[in-house]
């Protein structure tokens, strides 16, 4: 008969074996988590309040392990960084071919996405190539604008802007590069202008009206952190005072700023692609969807109903309600999703007309002699095409033909260039090579005729056909005379 201790005895080993059980799978758990390496690359806006080690916190207090590093310099352009004769972007470099990362974080000076937003799109398109062979995603940090506004130059001409204007410019342009290199946009600046407009009393600027303080810093982090893992800063435990906040880099922030700048972050806008190639004419249709914690206090005054629009109505229609698109003309255009909370959104439709006709303007078959060089006139239609051309020789030993349809007679032959089109047109021509004319023959005498009433000479001139020209296809064949024979006679004499 079983007593009672020995039932608890029993029981305290089955609890025990499931605590060592639990202990090993735990340990098995720490053993196999995932540590992410992630790179920030920016200014001042970036390293100021140490905001990348607020991020690692938020993901530590998320039970997300972060190996974080950066690489920062005040007033620093993305240009600099790209290049790797510049200091900060030979150190760029080296941690991008040098390393592997999951994420890099970029940052670019607003005054380029403002005046010379191509330059900003040219370093991104260098450092891309970097961050991908280094396996990492890459993140735009859209950082903040100018408090109370500020003027730029753009073709020698200045112009003032309001803080909204700056930040609907920066978070433009930022969708728009990171749209065309597969990046993710942390729209900071988006929640900056959120909590301006609801909470004016939380201080997200320094006295300079320009710089983060540690709020702004905060909120950069918490939207950076969701874009990055799909996970909510709203209820995150990284809060002042609290245990994960060992360096105490929150220490000045209010701890009820804090709760409803996780909450300005919480709520999300996404398209469900952010590159569409479509053709003129085309139709289609794009969704958005809104996301927020049920209990988020700061957005329970808005309906949050998604709006559509378009940057160039010209290029690209689209219904407000309902996302449906049609394209109008060719080029890259850009359509949004916002909300009456302030949350926007940016795709990019790129519009293409397939050609219809290709033409080469030259002889079906060119005759050319060796060293000859020369490039093809062509013709496409329709006159909006965005296709290209690209070119093909079947011996380029003969006839070599560059991207640009410029060709280069090598050796005697015949070559056959072919002209594709994007669309998939083919035309198809011959280049047919021969030697050049020979110039500066001499004539030797060869034998001397005399008479009374004049003298003259014979010359004999021989030459070999050439019996390993490469023919047209399907060509009839030919078999020359091994040599042939000409006599010119009666030439007067010297």
């Amino acid at each position: 008969m079983k007593n009672k201790y020995g039932f608890c005895k029993g029981l305290a080993a089955l609890v025990l074996l499931m605590l060592c059980a639990l202990t090993i799978k735990d340990n098995a758990y720490a053993q196999t988590a995932k540590s992410y390496k992630v790179l920030f690359i920016g200014n001042s806006h970036t390293y100021y309040n140490d905001m990348p080690n607020i991020f690692k916190g938020i993901a530590k207090a998320d039970g997300i392990d972060c190996e974080v590093s950066s690489i920062t310099s005040a007033g620093y352009k993305l240009s600099q960084f790209a290049d790797t004769t510049d200091t900060y972007g030979a150190l760029v470099y080296e941690a991008l071919t040098k390393n592997t990362w999951d994420y890099v974080v970029v940052q670019e000076n607003r005054a380029v996405l403002v005046e010379k937003e191509y330059k900003a799109e040219s370093a991104v398109n260098t450092l891309h190539s970097l961050i991908k062979k280094a396996g990492a995603k890459m993140i735009i940090y859209a950082t903040q604008p100018n408090n109370i506004g500020s003027t730029f130059s753009v073709n020698s001409t200045s112009f003032y802007l309001t803080d909204l204007q700056i930040e609907q410019i920066l978070t433009r342009n930022n969708f728009k590069i990171a749209n065309n290199y597969e990046g993710l946009v942390a729209a900071s600046g988006t929640n900056f202008m959120r909590v301006m407009n609801d909470y004016p009393d939380i201080t997200l600027y320094r006295t300079d009206n320009l710089h983060p303080t540690v709020a702004g810093s905060y909120l950069a982090a918490c939207t950076i952190y969701y874009r990055m893992f799909n996970k909510s800063p709203y209820g995150n435990k990284f809060l002042p005072g609290s245990e994960y906040d060992t360096d105490k880099l929150i220490s000045k922030l209010a701890m009820d700023d804090a709760l409803i700048l996780q909450q300005i972050a919480d709520g999300r806008l996404l398209i469900n692609t952010h590159y569409t190639t479509i053709n003129k004419g085309q139709s289609s249709k794009l969704t958005a969807t809104f996301t927020a914690n049920a209990k988020n206090e700061t957005l329970t005054d808005y309906k949050n109903n998604i709006i559509w629009d378009s940057t160039d109505l010209t290029g690209v229609s689209i219904n407000k309600l309902t996302g449906e698109f049609t394209a109008l003309k060719t080029g890259k255009y850009q359509v949004m999703a916002t909300t009456d909370s302030g949350l926007i959104c940016y795709s990019t439709i790129d519009v293409k007309q397939p050609a219809t006709s290709l033409t080469i303007k030259e002889d079906k078959i060119l005759k050319v002699v060796k060293g000859y060089s020369g490039q093809y006139t062509t013709e496409m239609g329709p006159s909006d095409t965005t296709d290209k051309i690209t070119w093909k020789s079947d011996l380029p030993s003969v006839v070599s033909v560059n991207s640009n349809g410029n060709i280069t007679a090598n050796k005697v032959g015949i070559a056959k260039i072919t002209a594709t089109t994007t669309s998939g047109i083919n035309v198809v021509h011959y280049v047919r090579v021969k030697l050049k004319t020979p110039t500066g023959v001499k004539l030797t005498k060869k034998s001397k005729k005399i008479t009374k009433k004049k003298k003259s000479y014979s010359v004999t001139v021989k030459w070999t056909k050439n019996t390993k020209v490469s023919l047209l296809p399907n060509a009839v064949s030919f078999q020359p005379a091994p040599a042939s024979t000409l006599t010119l006679s009666t030439l007067p004499a010297p």
